[in-house]
């Protein structure tokens, strides 16, 4: 009976040396999946602090101006969607003005072309 104890106590022991070295393992997989998940956050960071006017180094501020830019961003993309618009609808009406004043015109010289050929006959 005595060895039978002294068997479960190696396998328990072995067993627990298995998991220990499995959670160490584990332990340091996470660590690392860890730190290159901070090392990509940084260079994000980092990135954006170069890309954004009026950045500090500090993440929180940049993350910060970040959105300040982008909000402002948006805000001149719609202002200057909406001057386009209302440069395009100007432009379409002075086309459709000068059509007009060449369709006049056109008639004109068709009126003046009549009248001479019918002078000179």
């Amino acid at each position: 009976m005595v060895k039978a104890n002294n068997l479960e106590i190696t396998q328990k022991t072995l067993i627990k040396k298995h998991d220990t070295e499995f959670i160490k393992k584990r332990r340091e997989n996470h660590k690392l999946v860890e730190k290159r998940r901070r090392t990509a956050i940084n260079n994000g960071i980092n990135e954006l602090a170069m890309l954004v006017p009026g950045c500090e180094k500090n993440k929180s501020s940049v993350l910060n101006r970040t959105i300040q830019y982008i909000h402002q961003m948006n805000q001149k993309q719609v202002s200057i969607m909406e001057k386009w618009s209302l440069e395009k609808l100007l432009l379409e009406q002075t086309v459709n003005q000068l059509c007009t004043e060449r369709d006049q015109l056109q008639k004109e010289v068709e009126y003046l072309k009549q009248l001479k050929e019918q002078t000179q006959s």
